[in-house]
């Protein structure tokens, strides 16, 4: 069977297993289901406790894939939850979507990541680098960015971005959400190191961001990595720093964690995995990293 339609499988879950990692999930989420409470009250005896692994395994099946065919993906941030409508392929009726219509779990761990370390994008301009849905955007714009650019390379998926930016805007704007007032957030089209995207910064960051986000981009059976890493020495000055979700997946030729580090080691980056001691205890996965990518101090020094 073709690996697209195994994909298009794992994309569309069976509906019993939807009911079931729904249903772990309210029941973990329940303030009762602490082997006390209203269980004691009902039964006389105290619920059995759950391990704290097996809760995390339970929740973790829950959000990976409770969501993952709704047509609206829901995503809390803060006090807030936002949400982004997806469009799955064999929804499209063609492949011009590509893959970049959906929500994919490295997302949400980047999202739940940058949610508990807010004082990253407080303040800063982002540029964010195949933003598919746009979810990760506005989730910066939620955190306190004050610019964010969000882009992606497929003109459909940019079109779904603009229409997510301007539902979530348009949403905080009736519930009087400062947050989203506060940044501003410009959707277009960008060949990551095509040369346009510099006039997109502040004029004070000299055509440079001070963060870039990259959800899921190192995806080497679609997209070559070199270009990529282009595209963040392009934009990354001597202080930015890129944080980068990559879900692991099989790929024959070579590993693309070794890859994506020796091109970037090769620009004067270095390339450190932020620990899941760091991550949200529950959005961290054992076959999801986070990587920040920063320019060598030492490179820095010699320019």
């Amino acid at each position: 069977m073709s690996d697209e339609g195994a994909e298009t499988r794992r994309r569309n879950p069976h509906p019993a297993a939807l009911a079931f990692t729904r249903s772990l999930d309210q029941h973990l989420s329940s303030p009762n289901n602490n082997g006390s409470g209203s269980d004691t009250a009902r039964t006389g005896r105290a619920a059995p406790r759950v391990s704290s692994t097996i809760q995390k395994l339970t929740h973790t099946l829950g959000w990976r894939s409770c969501h993952s065919h709704d047509e609206w993906y829901p995503v809390t941030v803060g006090s807030e939850t936002i949400r982004v409508r997806q469009v799955q392929q064999n929804d499209a009726g063609d492949d011009s979507l590509g893959t970049g219509a959906t929500v994919w779990p490295a997302a949400v761990v980047l999202i739940k990541y940058l949610e508990k370390c807010p004082q990253i994008l407080r303040h800063k301009t982002v540029a964010d680098l195949g933003s598919g849905t746009g979810v990760t955007s506005i989730a910066a714009a939620h955190l306190g960015a004050s610019l964010v650019v969000c882009t992606d390379g497929c003109d459909p998926v940019v079109d779904l971005a603009n229409s997510n930016v301007a539902h979530a805007k348009e949403l905080a704007n009736s519930e009087g959400k400062k947050s989203m007032k506060d940044c501003e957030i410009r959707v277009r089209n960008y060949q990551w190191n095509d040369g346009t995207m510099n006039a997109e910064s502040s004029s004070k960051n000299n055509g440079v961001f001070d963060v870039i986000l990259v959800a899921d981009c190192v995806l080497p059976k679609l997209y070559p990595i070199e270009p990529l890493v282009c595209a963040i020495d392009e934009l990354s000055g001597p202080s930015t720093e890129t944080y980068l979700s990559y879900e692991h997946r099989y790929f024959p030729e070579y590993d693309p964690r070794d890859k994506f580090r020796e091109l970037a080691e090769q620009r004067g980056f270095d390339v450190s995995i932020i620990p899941l001691s760091e991550q949200d205890p529950i959005y961290s996965v054992d076959d999801i990293e986070i990587w920040k990518v920063k320019r060598c101090q030492s490179n820095i020094d010699t320019q």
